[in-house]
């Protein structure tokens, strides 16, 4: 048809009185001359398609390669380069007024004691490289309060993780070691101040290793998900030797009524309809050389095992949120001993189990009214620091009562909460005090 339309284009083009154009030894165009002057135009034409065709290529991959920026309160800001990279930035802080309320003494008067500073301060580097399923983490905490334990590094996470198949993903790093679930909730969605006591002390904290995880185990509407892990056992940013062991952990969840956001404190959300999430976790920590198994101080005398256990439930609905667990730390060799300078040193890992209940109740607008309850308990008393026992007599029960104000849920809170520890017999009279004002905010 374009054949045909050029061979008419050039017909009216020699009738007009444009034939003088031809040569004097051809003075009139020919049917040849004409159909050459057609394949010229037919060839500019595809070059001219193929120009604009190459040219609307250059542009859509411009656009591809143009990094796709975007924020969001809360979530920080995200560098995207399609599919081959992203980067997440964002920062939180929590600024924190304690008072602290020493037991009664003889008399009835108590110490007060009060703390204001920047409870904590983080920096989170999160995306994917190379492809969506390959994502990485690092969190920096920058305070000075989230330097425990002697801490001179201020790396709290750093991983990588591969999505390999729906069944099996792969971690890779520092981070929490999946035990439990009040301790794996992140500090940010927490609905009081601080964890209760008996995760402080019975938990696994982050360490350093391999996790084979699903969770969504055979198909994603599954309602079951398991971890299992294998640690250093010494904790975060080890920089000294000892001798060699290991922390091997698993962990299974089930969740009968579907999804349900159990990482995070509270129901937020007001779901319409019900959620539940069980939990069970098991692990032994091999020739571990700190006081509580990945955390606290270190022993100059030897190594322990220690065995951990752990059950825990988690339930939402309308705006009811109510979570339990139980604890169980068990040490194989204590009293540990060793002669140092002629004199024998004795020290002693910690054994006990506890428990923790605390729900709470989101109104509208959104301030959220928190209980909880929680008890400590000593093992082996025999083989136990005699002062470890005499302190969970005397402090190991915890009532504590919160209130909370979201401006953008977890994300930016103003939390007031209110802790007393005391004898498990419930002796308010012997109970100490302490209460937190705090802003929580994450950037």
């Amino acid at each position: 048809m374009r054949r045909s339309l050029y061979a008419l284009l050039f017909l009216l083009y020699s009738i007009s009185g444009h034939a003088q154009e031809a040569s004097p030894t051809d003075p009139t165009p020919t049917l040849t001359n004409l159909d050459q002057r057609q394949r010229i135009l037919e060839r500019k034409w595809e070059v001219a398609e193929e120009v604009a065709a190459e040219k609307a290529k250059a542009e859509r991959d411009m656009a591809a390669k143009a990094p796709e920026v975007s924020g969001a309160a809360g979530k920080g800001i995200t560098v995207r380069l399609g599919d081959a990279y992203s980067l997440n930035l964002r920062s939180r802080f929590q600024l924190r007024y304690q008072l602290n309320a020493a037991a009664a003494d003889s008399k009835g008067e108590r110490d007060l004691q009060q703390v204001v500073n920047l409870g904590t301060a983080r920096l989170w580097l999160s995306g994917h490289a190379l492809k969506p399923t390959l994502t990485y983490m690092f969190q920096f905490a920058l305070a000075g309060r989230d330097y425990r334990d002697g801490a001179i590094s201020p790396i709290f996470d750093a991983y990588v993780d591969w999505a390999a198949h729906r069944d099996l993903r792969v971690r890779v790093g520092q981070y929490f070691v999946p035990f439990d679930r009040l301790r794996t909730v992140r500090e940010f969605a927490l609905q009081m101040a601080d964890r209760p006591r008996p995760v402080g002390e019975l938990t696994l904290d982050r360490d350093v290793g391999v996790t084979l995880y699903s969770d969504n185990f055979l198909g994603d509407e599954s309602p079951i998900a398991w971890r299992i892990g294998v640690f250093g056992g010494g904790g975060t940013n080890l920089t000294t030797g000892h001798k060699p062991g290991a922390l091997v952990v698993g962990r299974l969840e089930w969740r009968p009524l579907g999804p349900i956001d159990d990482d995070s404190e509270g129901d937020l959300e007001r779901r319409s309809r019900p959620a539940v999430a069980v939990g069970i976790g098991a692990a032994r920590n091999f020739n571990s050389n700190r006081l509580r198994s990945t955390t606290g101080a270190i022993f100059a005398t030897g190594t322990t095992d220690y065995d951990h256990l752990a059950a825990d439930l988690t339930c939402k609905w309308a705006g009811f949120a109510l979570q339990a667990e139980y604890l169980r730390k068990t040490a194989s060799d204590a009293p540990l001993q060793a002669t140092k300078d002629g004199k024998t040193v004795t020290e002693y890992p910690r054994a006990a189990h506890g428990w923790v209940t605390q729900a709470s109740y989101l109104f509208e607008p959104p301030i959220e009214v928190v209980g909880r309850l929680a008890g400590l308990y000593p093992l082996d008393h025999a083989r136990m620091d005699p002062k470890f026992v005499k302190e969970l007599d005397a402090k190991g029960q915890e009532v504590g009562l919160g209130l909370n104000w979201y401006l953008n849920g977890h994300r930016l809170k103003v939390q007031a909460d209110w802790i007393a520890l005391m004898p498990h017999d419930f002796a308010f009279a012997k109970a100490e005090h302490v209460g937190h004002l705090q802003l929580d905010a994450t950037f």
